[in-house]
C-alpha cells in the first residue's frame, strides 16, 4: 500500500467517524452558565443556515481543504461543497430528504437519487444532543470568537481513543464556532480544523430542498 492510499484511508476514516462522532457529560465549567444549559439552547433548532470551513493537515503538511454552505429545516438538509485534495477540485451539491439523498446535476439542471457512499453533516439539534448525552468532556474556559463569546469543550471521542476533539460553543446560541480534531496513529498525525461562519436561525423555504 503506499502512501497516497495510507493518507487517503486515513481521511476518509477520520471523516466518518468525526461526522458521526457524538457527544458528552459535563465535568467542569467555569462560565456563569452550565455547558448542558448552553448546547440545551440548540436542541430544538429545526431551521438554521450557515458555512463551514474545513481543512485535514497530514504530517504539518495541509492534504485537503473543503468548504460548505449548509441548510438545515427538519427533515431536510442541503449541501454545496467544494473540495481541494492537491491539483483536484471538485464540487457537489447534496439534497437529503426523507425519500432519499439527492445529488444535483447542474449540467442538466436536475436532481438525482444519489446510490453512493455519503455521509451528510448532522443537524444542529443532533450534533449537541449527542454531545449532551454520550461523551465525557471538560470544559476548559471561555474565547471571543469574532465578537462572540464562546465556551470550550475538550473531549476524546468513544469511536477514536486516538483522536482529542476540541469544541468552541457559543453561547448565546449553543452552536459550534470552531472545532479541531487532532489524532495520532501508527502512520502519522492527523489534524482537522473546522471554522463555522455567517450562522442565519431565519426561515427557510421549502423550494430550497426542491428535486424537481
Amino acid at each position: 500500500m503506499d502512501k497516497h492510499t495510507k493518507i487517503f484511508g486515513i481521511i476518509t476514516t477520520l471523516t466518518c467517524l468525526l461526522l458521526m462522532v457524538s457527544g458528552c457529560t459535563e465535568q467542569s465549567n467555569s462560565s456563569s452558565e452550565s455547558i448542558q444549559t448552553i448546547l440545551e439552547k440548540a436542541v430544538t433548532i429545526e431551521t438554521v443556515y450557515y458555512e463551514l470551513d474545513m481543512s485535514t493537515t497530514i504530517a504539518g503538511s495541509v492534504e485537503q481543504t473543503t468548504t460548505m454552505k449548509i441548510w438545515q429545516k427538519t427533515p431536510y438538509l442541503k449541501e454545496q461543497q467544494t473540495s481541494v485534495s492537491g491539483n483536484i477540485t471538485t464540487t457537489d451539491t447534496f439534497i437529503i430528504r426523507p425519500e432519499g439523498v439527492y445529488l444535483y446535476n447542474a449540467t442538466q439542471n436536475t436532481s438525482e437519487l444519489y446510490t453512493g457512499m455519503y455521509i451528510p453533516q448532522l443537524s444542529i439539534a443532533e450534533t449537541v444532543k449527542d454531545l449532551l448525552e454520550n461523551q465525557t468532556l471538560t470544559t476548559l474556559g471561555t474565547e471571543t470568537i469574532a465578537g462572540m463569546k464562546a465556551t470550550v469543550i475538550q473531549y476524546i471521542p468513544s469511536q477514536r481513543n486516538s483522536t482529542t476533539a476540541k469544541i468552541w460553543i457559543w453561547d448565546e446560541k449553543g452552536v459550534p464556532l470552531q472545532a479541531q480534531y487532532i489524532t495520532n496513529n501508527e502512520f502519522t498525525s492527523v489534524t482537522m480544523d473546522y471554522t463555522y461562519s455567517n450562522y442565519s436561525f431565519a426561515d427557510i423555504p421549502e423550494s430550497t430542498f426542491s428535486v424537481e
